[in-house]
């Protein structure tokens, strides 16, 4: 029996696994090779075929150790856990995501809101001669970009983000770009990029498949080489068991049973007895335990989801499966292709093979169970004969901390807010890391603010900035006191301009802080100090897209329509409602021959509880002459709470409603 780690388990490899990281050699060369000689590479593959190992162990570590490159991490959508996302609400969170792993040692204040070609032209590194060395930036789990819930398709909902690697692409000739996807997600991927403006003849495909003989035997007597252990003896038929009949290896099974094999079997030279009969063993334990912890986290019963996973890839599919030549075990029904969107678990139900939601069967997809789409269908035809062994009872399977906050990362991404705030709970109640639990805090608020519920969010993020003062993270600090401040804008106290005074004195001269005072001052009918604020914060960084918005926006409300017109036409407000009742306000109350689209107006008509656009698009349809529909819009506005009309533009609706 052996402590030291050979292999990883259920686990990707990181980047500090690079040296047990073996089997990929071919894969390696090819990809690097690729990536060298094209701006953009997607590599695609199944879950669990090793795309985050290629990519952290293998690619990035050849070329981090090359002189010729810069390299920084492996970028990552899922937004860290001590962002207060309420104090930046204009930004997009897989912009915000990707720079802060990029570029880790950037300051938050500098990173928010930040561009990514702006962020990569500050990093910029050049050779002996002067020249900038080419950038090699990769971004890994781009899935998250597609599984994010809403109205909106994932072309809109990733459309900020494709638009800035665009952008990046173009102003940066040195910068290549390799993004990891589930295959199914692919062509998503590239239809976003295409449409963002990066040319179809920059990009290239690099599909991953599962590990060969070759790549699966170098994978198992590679880290073993060094040593005498049952492995090494028994690696053929260990390969011949887990490819069972299919043109590969599954990696993720491979590493699965290897880890346990290291752990528990004794130093020697002999061959494993019983080796077909031992991984059953160790694939039910494993199994077992991950539908537990499936079950568990989706707070579900581990009966409903077994008695599912039996029926639908048991002994009464084998059969099925035998009539039709061995073909994989599959679940294509209608049900199936309904709750594919879903994401939330079903109430707990007594009928039998319930299908289990969109968020269940991605789980089951993420230990490496299934591979879903329609149809869904198990990851590896070795699994078919370990579901009639899985059964009700085994513990959940352990996680570390970090594992159950990155876990609670990806949900709050995704939109999944209920299996999100799952994780930061069970993580404020045994984790013991205190920096941890102030994540955990802190993403609690998130989650609570995305829900609508201010006062929920403002508690979880006061707890969370006392943690991290106790850390003496004034950077955490400094940003979550402003989100508590932003949050209590227009609550009629002092409150809010109180709160982002003293996150400036933890993070002086933060640009977004700034723009959240300039806000307060506004709602406190502090009209001039708003723009005098904004005007300062321009005249030291002219571009910054928040502070032109903002302004614009109160230029409009101010009737100075020609400025905010200024304003507004040199930032992308086409998602963003009061960006664009602001300037439609703007174009009927100037002197310019502009017109607005009527199609644009219908869009932002559809303002939502915004005290601000509704009342923006009241006065530009009273404008129009459509008097009755803009008291109704006026009507709404007062009543609004997400944000609530500032007090001092009340009389205007008034005025509106009184036709």
């Amino acid at each position: 029996m052996s402590t030291r780690h050979l292999f990883v388990g259920p686990r990707s490899f990181s980047a500090t696994d690079n040296t047990i990281f073996h089997g990929r050699a071919d894969e390696t060369v090819a990809l690097s090779r690729l990536w060298r000689r094209h701006r953009v590479v997607i590599l695609h593959g199944p879950p669990g075929v090793g795309k985050t190992s290629l990519l952290q162990a293998g690619v990035l570590d050849e070329f981090g150790a090359a002189r010729d490159a810069d390299v920084p991490p492996a970028g990552d959508l899922a937004c860290p856990a001590g962002f207060p996302l309420a104090l930046w609400p204009g930004l997009d969170p897989f912009v915000l995501a990707l720079l802060t792993s990029w570029f880790p040692s950037e300051d938050l204040s500098r990173v928010a809101g930040a561009s990514v070609h702006g962020l990569i032209r500050r990093h910029l590194r050049t050779d002996r001669f002067g020249a900038p060395l080419p950038v090699f930036a990769a971004v890994d789990r781009a899935d998250l970009l597609f599984q994010a819930p809403g109205e909106q398709p994932p072309a809109e909902r990733g459309r900020r983000f494709a638009a800035e690697l665009a952008a990046a692409v173009a102003a940066h000739p040195g910068l290549h770009l390799l993004l990891a996807v589930r295959t199914r997600h692919r062509d998503e991927l590239a239809a976003l990029l295409v449409k963002a403006g990066v040319p179809d003849r920059l990009m290239a495909d690099f599909p991953l498949r599962p590990l060969t003989s070759d790549g699966a035997r170098r994978a198992v007597a590679g880290p073993v080489s060094a040593g005498r252990h049952p492995l090494a003896a028994s690696a053929e038929a260990l390969i011949d068991d887990l490819r069972a009949g299919a043109p590969g290896v599954s990696p993720a099974l491979l590493q699965i049973v290897c880890d346990r094999l290291w752990r528990e079997l004794p130093a020697g030279d002999g061959r494993i007895n019983e080796l077909n009969a031992t991984v059953d063993q160790i694939l039910t334990e494993h199994y077992r335990q991950a539908v537990a912890r499936v079950a568990a986290d989706h707070n579900i019963g581990q009966s409903l989801l077994l008695r599912w996973l039996r029926q639908t890839f048991g002994d009464d599919a084998t059969e099925a499966s035998a009539a039709t030549g061995g073909t994989p075990i599959t679940a294509r029904t209608p049900a199936v292709t309904r709750m594919l969107a879903s994401t939330r678990s079903p109430a707990p139900t007594r009928a039998p093979a319930a299908v289990p939601s969109g968020a269940v069967l991605r789980a089951l997809e993420d230990v490496h169970l299934l591979h879903v789409g329609d149809p869904v269908r198990l990851s590896h035809p070795r699994l078919q004969p370990i579901i009639a062994r899985l059964e009700v009872g085994a513990p959940p399977l352990a996680t570390t901390e970090h594992a159950d906050l990155a876990a609670a990362e990806a949900a709050n991404t995704t939109g999944e807010l209920e299996l999100a705030e799952h994780h930061a709970m069970t993580l404020l109640r045994h984790a013991g890391d205190t920096r941890i639990r102030a994540s955990a805090e802190c993403l609690l608020g998130t989650v609570a603010w995305k829900r609508g519920d201010d006062a929920e969010a403002i508690a979880h993020y006061e707890a969370a900035t006392r943690s991290f003062g106790a850390l003496g993270d004034s950077a955490h600090v400094g940003v979550l006191l402003a989100a508590v401040g932003r949050l209590k804008i227009g609550d009629g106290t002092p409150d809010a301009v109180n709160h982002l005074r003293a996150a400036l004195t933890q993070l002086p001269g933060d640009l977004h802080i700034k723009i959240a005072l300039a806000l307060a001052f506004w709602y406190a009918g502090r009209a001039q100090a708003a723009i005098a604020i904004l005007d300062d914060a321009l005249a030291r960084d002219g571009g910054t897209p928040e502070a032109l918005r903002l302004r614009g926006e109160l230029l409009a409300d101010l009737d100075r329509p020609e400025s905010a017109l200024r304003d507004l036409d040199r930032v992308d407000y086409s998602d963003r409602p009061s960006s664009r009742a602001a300037w439609m306000l703007a174009v009927h109350t100037s002197a310019t021959s502009r017109t607005a689209n009527d199609g644009d107006l219908e869009i932002v008509a559809d303002a939502g509880d915004s005290g601000p656009v509704l009342l923006r698009v009241a006065r530009t349809l009273r404008l129009e002459g459509d008097a009755d529909a803009a008291a109704g819009l006026a009507e709404r506005a007062v009543k609004a709470r997400r944000p609530p009309l500032p007090p001092h533009l009340h009389k205007e609706a008034s005025r509106l409603m009184a036709r």
